[in-house]
């Protein structure tokens, strides 16, 4: 039995959700091959691609508004991503790897955690209601 927690979400939301999973796996990607020839500014690159920024926590905020404490989770990793790529402005392939090793476990963490499970408008619009505000 799947004893996971749900993250209500439209339709629409639900897809672009997946969308935005497959470019974060594409940038993990992205720093493994970097990594390999010692690019770190590849590295940094390809981890500002899922590090935290402003249009990030609100996307974040807005997927998880039904789902308490999902939005926490979602910014711990881009957040865990941050520090991929200051490891990779001090060149220290050590800690890059280190750093990787924790934002995927928030990754793994996430999809431990959480499913989607599709809702209508309606509901949508009852279970966001009363949302907590953007965090940081």
């Amino acid at each position: 039995m799947d004893g996971r927690k749900p993250v209500p979400l439209l339709p629409m939301m639900a897809n672009h959700q997946k969308q935005n999973m497959r470019e974060h796996l594409a940038a993990v990607q992205d720093i493994v091959a970097a990594l390999a020839t010692d690019d770190f500014a590849g590295v940094e690159k390809a981890a500002g691609r899922i590090g935290f920024s402003e249009q990030m926590g609100m996307m974040c905020t807005h997927m998880g508004a039904g789902a308490p404490g999902f939005t926490e989770q979602a910014l711990a990793f881009h957040h865990a991503a941050d520090r991929i790529t200051d490891a990779a402005k001090a060149q220290d392939k050590a800690r890059v790897l280190a750093e990787l090793n924790a934002t995927l476990k928030h990754c793994t963490g996430c999809h431990e955690t959480w499913k989607q499970q599709l809702v209508d408008e309606p509901t949508w619009t009852k279970l966001t209601a009363s949302a907590p505000p953007t965090p940081h």
